[in-house]
């Protein structure tokens, strides 16, 4: 009997044991990685700390992107890590500036040396001021300087006439061509609008590619060293701190004066503020 007690004990105790292992590597396994600050749904500005932890039995290397709006598909790298982290350190020293206000994602991916992989996600608020300030690219003409509030002076506007009787399933996409300071507003194949633009000066050329207007904005507020514009009007943001835009204070439409932005007569930039939307394709060209 004694023995038999004993066979059952240590059956019970060996059974509650494996149980506890298991268990606790079921929750190791679901914890591959923290974002430990900023807090979940943190208001951020300026200059932020990321702290985490990375670890995995087969780890393979860290990444932390940003997911512009909650949204995978604007996803946009911040840093990388190719060595564990065991326990909460500093991930990245992060400039939040460039980056666009409004409720974002930080997301914290571990690889592991299968390729696999597990998520951690971190809801935030980035409030800078009133819009995307753009630091690395400040909106200022090539011959004058942006002023605090509009010129009183106006000059009468021609109309801004698209045309009408393009394939109305076409799809809405803007094309700027660099080298002929050039913007067209296509609809389908059928070019519904042209105009002469201002696109980034040397030193601060315009970034070719294929981006999509993620934010806009009726007036935006942009700042930058040395200086704070307000009431931009008309902004279409399609790549981070990089927008098309009216521009008030210069009249060199035709030639590169700007930090990267593409500026438009105001006219014509809210003309196609109306016609464009969030998710409108555009393609910048050399």
């Amino acid at each position: 009997m004694i023995r038999l007690w004993n066979h059952c004990v240590g059956r019970a105790l060996f059974l509650a044991f494996g149980f506890v292992l298991l268990t606790n590597a079921t929750v190791l396994a679901q914890h591959d990685g923290a974002i430990t600050a900023p807090s979940a749904n943190a208001i951020v500005s300026g200059t932020v700390t990321v702290e985490g932890f990375a670890v995995h039995p087969t780890f393979r290397k860290w990444q932390l992107d940003l997911l512009l709006g909650g949204d995978a598909g604007q996803a946009t790298f911040l840093a990388l890590g190719e060595k564990p982290v065991v326990a909460p350190s500093q991930l990245l020293i992060w400039d939040t500036t460039p980056y666009p206000d409004g409720e974002h994602v930080l997301r914290l991916r571990v690889v592991h040396s299968n390729l696999n992989y597990e998520e951690i996600f971190t809801p935030i608020v980035i409030m800078n001021g009133e819009a995307p300030p753009l630091v690395e690219k400040p909106e200022i003409a090539e011959v004058e300087t942006k002023p605090d509030s509009p010129p009183q002076e106006k000059v009468e506007a021609t109309p801004v006439v698209f045309r009408t009787d393009a394939p109305p399933d076409g799809e809405r996409w803007i094309e700027v061509i660099v080298s002929e300071q050039k913007l067209i507003a296509w609809q389908g194949d059928t070019p519904v609008f042209e105009t002469i633009v201002s696109t980034g000066k040397r030193g601060f050329e315009t970034i070719p590619g294929e981006f999509r207007i993620y934010v806009k904005y009726e007036k935006t507020r942009m700042r930058g060293p040395g200086y704070d514009t307000p009431d931009v009007p008309w902004t279409m943001y399609y790549h981070r701190g990089f927008a098309i835009h009216g521009a008030y204070w210069h009249n060199n439409f035709g030639t590169p004066v700007s930090h990267g932005c593409v500026n438009l007569r105001v006219p014509e930039a809210k003309a196609l503020y109306d016609w464009a939307s969030v998710g409108t394709r555009v393609v910048v060209r050399p």
